[in-house]
């Protein structure tokens, strides 16, 4: 799959494996395309779900991933959407779109 670039006038530009961009757009609710966007209005309702979904994932994950050594780890759910997540956070505050594009 094909590299997936976020941009927002909040903040600089993500650029993502399209796997990864696939699985944060599902949690989010939004179809994957050549182009989408996560208006105004949406970017609470999408920070929340992932935010949500982030949760979930700490909470099931948490006993067994310390004791493993850093470098044995998977990256976690929590790492991959940091980025989208302080994008949609600064989107937030300057009340701008998200989008994205193959």
């Amino acid at each position: 799959m094909a590299l997936v670039t976020f941009r927002s006038r909040a903040a600089s530009a993500i650029i993502m494996h399209g796997e990864t961009a696939q699985r944060l757009l599902d949690l989010i609710g939004k179809p994957m395309g050549e182009r989408g966007v996560i208006t105004s209005d949406q970017v609470d309702d999408a920070l929340a779900r992932l935010l949500q979904a982030v949760e979930r994932e700490n909470a099931a994950d948490a006993p067994a991933g310390e004791d493993a050594p850093a470098l044995e780890r998977p990256v976690s759910l929590r790492q991959r959407a940091f980025p989208l997540i302080e994008m949609l956070r600064a989107a937030r505050k300057r009340r701008v779109d998200v989008t994205w594009g193959i």
